[in-house]
């Protein structure tokens, strides 16, 4: 078993992702800046319920996800990064990307991926 917290892509869509960089680089450099920032702070052994809103770019959704915003970005379009962090294998799953306009369906769709993980 690994001692750190991995992260695993399987379930991202790689176009959306290829898209959301090439269209908003800084937030989406931000959102993944933001990602290893939880990272650390579950490897230095911070529980979940503990980190809801604190950092104030990670928020739970529901049923086990969660999601990074971008921060520090000056007039940036709001990204959020969906994540499912499985506590019992230490891995973070990266499940989609999306902006404020997509955000419900964006979040449907995790919740659907998240019942097959869990």
């Amino acid at each position: 078993m690994q001692e750190g917290w991995g992260i695993n892509l399987d379930y991202a869509s790689n176009s959306r992702f290829k898209r959301i960089q090439r269209n908003h680089k800084r937030e989406f450099v931000s959102c993944f800046n933001n990602l290893n920032k939880i990272k650390v702070l579950l490897e230095k052994g911070a529980k979940l319920s503990e980190l809801n809103y604190h950092p104030a770019f990670f928020r739970s959704e529901g049923k086990g996800l969660f999601r990074i915003g971008e921060s520090g970005v000056k007039s940036a379009k709001a990204l959020r990064l969906y994540v499912y962090p499985e506590t019992k294998t230490k891995t973070i799953y990266i499940l989609g990307i999306g902006t404020k306009e997509t955000q419900q369906e964006d979040i449907a769709a995790a919740k659907d991926v998240v019942k097959n993980i869990g």
